[in-house]
């Protein structure tokens, strides 16, 4: 059961009353039954706060759901502890006091990296050779304190050939029997301290019994009262009078309640009954848990979910461990020295049986000389072989065989004489998946990978570091932008204040001279009346020289407006051209912003170090992305089926098929959101490759049938490693 802030949490029980058709609320993953909606909706939310840890492996900051998946990880992980030691292990974690999980965890493991436990399984020297045998006795001398052990001797059947008293300088382990991640494991899950790092170590009842530790404590070792938290008698005794007089008081009360009866019990249903009508009137706040979803006529139409691919090549149970086997080899192919593959051609050439596939050949090599890079796994090795010490690309086949018959290998005896005969391909393809699945296992504990793994972080560390300051750079740039075009709004305000200035300046000048002009034409228009009578001749030259002068001056006129409308003209395209070079400025600044954010993202996502799910939508169902591969694989719940999409319609009917009132199908939809452009161009893309692909297989085919000659390779059977070491 997770531990809700370090402590041990109880679920609630059913309510005894419940009668058979009653509408209630079920937790779905504690089973726990309740009438209100309210009292629901608040146990819901604290099962999805990050406040639970795992009980057996100490992880904090989970979700209820998360912790009891992991509980249930840990506690199978737990199977694999040595029977032998979990009596002895127990013996030592009862009563222990004054001690963190990490202190005892130590202090254990020092102890039995030191010691032998009866029952044990180590190999000694018999006659100056060694010779397997198993602890039966541990002998301690009073003396010195050091340990004998009385041993039988084994036969290649595990027989017993005879007996003897060894000394701990004569015996060692072939292995470390577990690991100090285990050990602790075991120890949270087979025992319980307190609350205080004072409080001791107490074993669970039902290993104590089968182990038969003691269930009592020790006196010297039990709890002692503080004298400062005592009580004194005088206090004691005036507490136990207000404690009688509260009794007094509450038994009054029940009675006058029981008296009163009737009437206030009908009131109390009719005040609950209300209360529970505001609580369901009240308005829900979504996001809420998806199952408790319903439809309303105010949201708008989803679209039908589409039904996802399932036609592989393999039986659908294996295509968990396909993917996980196929996204390590392409993660770590720096690393394994082996060229990046497809799931296809993993597929086809797990399914091929006509003859050896080049791509099992060079995966198995690659990852059976990585994984004998462990010092431990390789001594092993080693010592098995008794011969050559190197592997080869040529006697790969009888290297897997040697390296399947060490003692940790045991589940796959059955198949290496098949594997010895050079029989590889007539394994079924299920068999050929969990070898590759062990060998992926062992080499994540090999340092070739661990470095890589160190050097994908801290390359992902510096790309994302670099993504941040080029998007810090970014809003800088903008927040100057905006600064500059203030600035200049605010100078073409004073600039349009001034001309306005200047042009009322000029409409009073020009009023000026207009009323000066109008007293000069009245001054003229006299003199021509008084001097008209004297000469006619003088007046048509006058009225012929202002005819021309008019003339010229409507010419001038004209010839300045068509050099001002020139000069607008030409200002009008300069402008258009600034704009024209500064949009093609910000153009190219957008492609290489476009394209730096591309490169850092392309940098992040091939130092990948762990391929997460995009999300869950309300069946549980978890949605797949590889960056490498052109689908959007789908598993259920319980992990046993698979399917896919391959194509951008069913994607866009996906995404609209998310109700984001749901907690998780909207979480899904966010993050669909995010990346929904590169997995509808890995689709796309995929899309062609396999036209192109299919039209050259054709191509082949028809040209062999022409030329009578046999078909070139292509697919799968065409794979070369160019990156083996």
């Amino acid at each position: 059961m997770p531990l809700l802030k370090r402590r041990p949490y109880t679920v609630m029980k059913p309510p005894k009353d419940l009668k058979p058709n009653e509408e209630v609320f079920q937790v779905r993953f504690t089973k726990e039954i309740f009438r209100d909606y309210q009292d629901y909706l608040s146990c819901m939310n604290l099962y999805r706060r990050r406040v639970w840890t795992c009980k057996v492996s100490g992880k904090s900051n989970l979700t209820y759901e998360e912790a009891v998946v992991s509980e249930r990880k840990a506690t199978e992980k737990v199977q694999q502890f040595p029977k032998e030691f979990m009596g002895p292990v127990l013996h030592l974690v009862q009563f222990s006091c004054r001690l963190r999980i990490d202190e005892l965890v130590d202090r254990l493991y020092k102890n039995f990296k030191e010691t032998f436990v009866v029952g044990e399984v180590v190999v000694g020297v018999r006659e100056a050779s060694p010779c397997m045998c198993r602890i039966l006795k541990v002998l301690e001398d009073e003396k010195d304190g050091s340990h004998q052990y009385e041993v039988a001797w084994l036969d290649d059947d595990n027989r017993r050939i005879g007996t003897s008293k060894e000394s701990a300088d004569n015996l060692k382990r072939k292995k470390v029997p577990f690991s100090r991640a285990l050990l602790k494991a075991f120890v949270r899950e087979s025992a319980s301290s307190g609350p205080s790092r004072n409080s001791p170590w107490s074993v669970h009842d039902k290993h104590a019994r089968k182990y038969k530790i003691a269930l009592v404590a020790p006196e010297q070792i039990k709890p002692k009262e503080t004298p400062s938290k005592r009580t004194p008698p005088s206090e004691r005794g005036r507490r136990n009078e207000v404690d009688e007089t509260k009794r007094q008081a509450n038994s009054q009360r029940k009675r006058k309640q029981t008296e009163g009866g009737t009437t206030e019990k009908k009131g109390d249903k009719k005040r609950q009954h209300v209360e529970k009508k505001a609580i369901f009137q009240q308005p829900i706040q979504y996001p809420i848990e998806d199952s408790q979803v319903k439809p309303s006529p105010e949201d708008p139409q989803l679209a039908d979910r589409p039904v996802p691919s399932t036609d592989f090549i393999l039986p659908m149970e294996c295509m968990g461990d396909l993917l996980m086997v196929w996204d390590f080899c392409c993660l770590f192919s720096k690393a394994l020295h082996l060229s990046p593959l497809t799931i296809e051609e993993l597929e086809k050439s797990l399914d091929y049986t006509e003859g050896e596939a080049p791509l099992l050949i060079e995966m198995n090599f690659a990852l059976l000389r990585v994984a004998l890079t462990d010092p431990i796994r390789r001594e092993e090795f080693c010592h098995k072989r008794k011969r050559r010490i190197e592997i080869m690309m040529v006697n790969w086949q009888d290297d897997l065989c040697d390296f399947l018959e060490l003692p940790n290998q045991r589940k796959f005896t059955a198949h290496v004489p098949t594997i010895r005969q050079g029989l590889y391909r007539q394994l079924d393809a299920s068999v050929k998946l969990k070898i590759l699945t062990e060998l992926v296992g062992c080499c994540l504990s090999s340092n070739a990978i661990r470095t890589q793994i160190d050097e994908n972080i801290e390359e992902h560390q510096l790309a994302a570091a670099s993504k941040r300051e080029a998007e810090v750079e970014e809003l800088k740039a903008k927040k100057e932008e905006q600064e500059i075009l203030k600035r200049q709004r605010t100078g073409n305000t004073n600039g349009l204040t001034l001309e306005n200035g200047d042009q009322e300046g000029k409409n009073l000048e020009n009023g000026r001279e207009d009323r000066d002009l109008e007293g000069d034409n009245t001054s003229l228009l006299k003199e021509e009346s008084h001097h008209q009578s004297a000469s006619v001749s003088r007046s048509r030259h006058m009225l012929l020289k202002e005819k021309v002068a008019a003339k010229l001056a409507l010419e001038k006129e004209k010839e300045r407006q068509r050099s001002e409308e020139q000069k607008k003209l030409q200002e009008k395209r300069k402008e258009q051209a600034e704009a024209l070079a500064q949009r093609k400025l910000q153009e190219h600044k957008l492609a290489e912003k476009l394209k730096k954010q591309e490169h850092l993202e392309r940098e992040m996502e091939k130092h990948y170090i762990r391929t997460m799910p995009l999300g869950k939508d309300r069946f549980h169902n978890r949605f797949w992305f590889f960056f490498r591969e052109g689908r959007l694989f789908v598993e259920s719940d319980d992990c046993k089926r698979w399917g896919y999409y391959s194509a951008k319609e069913e994607l866009d009917a996906l995404f609209n098929s998310l109700n984001v009132k749901g907690i998780r199908e909207k979480a899904l939809h966010k993050q669909m959101e995010t990346v929904y452009g590169k997995i509808s161009t890995a689709l796309q893309k995929r899309s062609k490759e396999l036209a192109q692909r299919y039209a050259v297989e054709e191509a082949s085919v028809r040209r062999s049938e022409r030329v009578r000659t046999a078909p070139r390779l292509t697919g799968f059977l065409a794979y070369v490693n160019r990156l083996r070491a």
